[in-house]
Formats: C-alpha cells, structure tokens, sequence
C-alpha cells in the first residue's frame, strides 16, 4: 500500500510539473524549438503517465481485493488470518478488525448455540429417564386394577398405590415445566421492592401441613422489616423448595429455624435443620439437576428443587451456600438487596 501511494504521488506531481512546464512554454515571446517540442509532447506523455497511473491502481484494487478475498477464506476455514498490518492506521486495517471481531462474535454465539442443544438434549434425557418409573408404576396398577376376582382390601391398595404414582408423576410433571420454563427463558424474573419477611411466611405456608403431620417444629421469630428488589413469587418458590427438604430430612419431633441477617449489599436468609445433614463429598454436587445423594435414598423427591433453588437465586445476582454436618444443615440464600 505504501508503494502504491508513492508512486501515485509522484505520477501526479510529475504530471503537474509537465504540465506547467508546457504551458509555460506555450506562452514565451519567442518559444525555441526545444519549448515547441515540449509544448507538443506534453500531452502525450501526461495521457501516458495517467495510463501508467490507471494500471497501478487496477495492480493495486486487484491486490486489496485478493487479500480480502484470503481473510474471509481464513475465517470461513475458522482460522485466524491477518492479512493486513494492524499496526497501521488504514480503512483496511481497521475492516480486517471489524471482520475478526464479528467472527469472535459469531463464534462464540455457534458454542452458545451448541452448549444450548447439548442442554436440551440433556434435559429431554433426563425428563424421560425421571417420568418413566411413575408412569410405568401408574400402568402396572391401572391392570391390576382391571383384574377380576380383586378383593375389597387388594383393590383399596392398588388404587392407594396409583393414587400415589400419579401425584409424583403429577409433581414431577410441574416441577420440569418450571425447570425447563426457566432454563429456555419463557418466564422471565421481575424483581420488585418487597419485604422478605412476607416471602418467607408464604413459603412457609406452602410446607406447614407437612411439617404439621410430621411434627416437625418451624421457626421464624423476626420483629424487623427487611426489604430488597425481589421477585416475589419465584422467591418464595426457592426458599420453599429448601424448606421443604429440611422438612423431608428431619426426624420427627425435630425443628427447622429461619433467620434473615443484613449485610451492604445482601440480605442473608439461613435455613437450618436437625436433620441428617449432608456428606462432605456430595455438598458441592446437590444443586445439580437431578442430583441426589445417598442420604436420600427412599425418600420422595426427583432432585429438582435444589437446583431450582440455585437458578431463581442466580438470576437475581445472588447465590447459595451450605454448611452440613452430621447433627444437620444450613442453607444460607444471600439476597441481593437491590
């Protein structure tokens, strides 16, 4: 590029100063036979220096163009070819800037965009890995139950027993809807100025019963108001989803304590139980989509609502922590206050 301004500069003032040179020739008194020929030929040799002029810059667009040509090549082959200096300040330089920025761009929306299927794939295994024992259960006693010669106390059993497979493919049915609802963002989070405090005693309304017939003690003794920028439903959903595990994992008799403690930028709400706790190798695991430890084993649950819990919390730039031991846990949610 460099070559070609020079010499286009010096086509152009050599043009110029044959020109001036025959016109100034063109006008003496008494012009000799060497202005007479310079007069004459000037022309000609201008038409000939912009001919000369005309080439270069045809040379010139043809090799701008093959370069440009070799870096959508490169990038079209995923590779990262510069074709022209960034060092300079040039149109060019900057086009070739532009064009590896957009193919950063483009790159990184093609792994989103694999990372995405992955994720579906993922989850439409997991659904169907989840639904497959309810349903099959469900099928089982809906033949038994088609069965003649069946009793009074064998068909109250099966219909005990289909009763129960139904509401767990019920529950899991929802709680996948939820999870996949969030993680494909149809249902958006719209924090909103709320008392936290409300929030806790709606979640706590959704696990009373079971902790009622369980008789498993919950406790949330709070005289101050404490307010943040919240969604209030989805809130409440996670904190319940923690509540009703504590529930589920303390023995009868036992007691579930709730706190809420004020930090600059966080609200912290702890959940504690008397439970079983958790195993020090599996706390890292338990919010992954459906995890579920050997602690867990013969309990209700699909393993959806930790993770749940996590991704309501993330998306309102919050996070969650746990600390276990073998007298009980203590989820502690940190809220982001604003």
């Amino acid at each position: 590029m460099k070559g070609f301004e020079s010499c286009r500069k010096g086509i152009l003032i050599l043009g110029a100063a044959l020109s001036a040179l025959a016109a100034a020739a063109a006008f003496l008194p008494e012009p000799g036979q060497a202005a007479v020929y310079l007069a004459a030929a000037a022309p000609l040799l201008v038409y000939g220096l912009l001919l000369l002029l005309d080439f270069l810059h045809n040379r010139y667009n043809d090799g701008l163009l093959e370069k440009i040509t070799l870096l959508i090549e490169s990038l079209t082959d995923e590779q990262e070819e510069q074709v022209f200096p960034e060092t300079e300040d040039t149109l060019t330089a900057r086009l070739q800037h532009q064009v590896l920025r957009l193919r950063g761009i483009l790159m990184g929306q093609n792994r989103r965009l694999a990372q995405e299927k992955e994720q579906i794939q993922a989850l439409i295994s997991d659904i169907s890995h989840q639904i497959k024992t309810p349903a099959a259960a469900a099928s089982t006693f809906a033949q038994l139950l088609g069965e003649k010669g069946l009793t009074a106390a064998e068909r109250a059993e099966y219909m005990d027993a289909l009763q129960l497979s139904l509401e767990k493919l019920t529950f899991l049915t929802n709680s996948l809807i939820k999870m996949s609802r969030l993680e494909s963002g149809m249902i958006r989070l719209r924090p909103e100025k709320c008392c936290l405090n409300d929030i806790v005693l709606q979640a706590v309304k959704t696990v009373y019963a079971k902790a009622r017939s369980k008789g498993v003690t919950i406790a949330f003794d709070c005289g101050r108001k404490f307010e943040a920028e919240l969604d209030f439903n989805w809130t409440a959903e996670a904190i319940a989803n923690v509540l009703d595990n504590a529930v589920k994992y303390t023995p009868a008799g036992g007691a579930v304590e709730l706190q809420i403690l004020e930090y600059p930028s966080y609200l912290r709400l702890d959940i504690a139980d008397n439970g079983i706790g958790i195993p020090e190798d599996e706390q890292a695991k338990i919010f992954g989509r459906f995890y579920r430890g050997r602690q867990a084993a013969g309990a209700d649950g699909a393993g959806i609502g930790l993770y749940l819990t996590r991704d309501i919390v993330n998306k309102q730039q919050g996070y969650i922590k746990v600390i276990s031991s073998e007298s009980g846990s203590t989820f502690s949610l940190f809220l982001k206050k604003n």
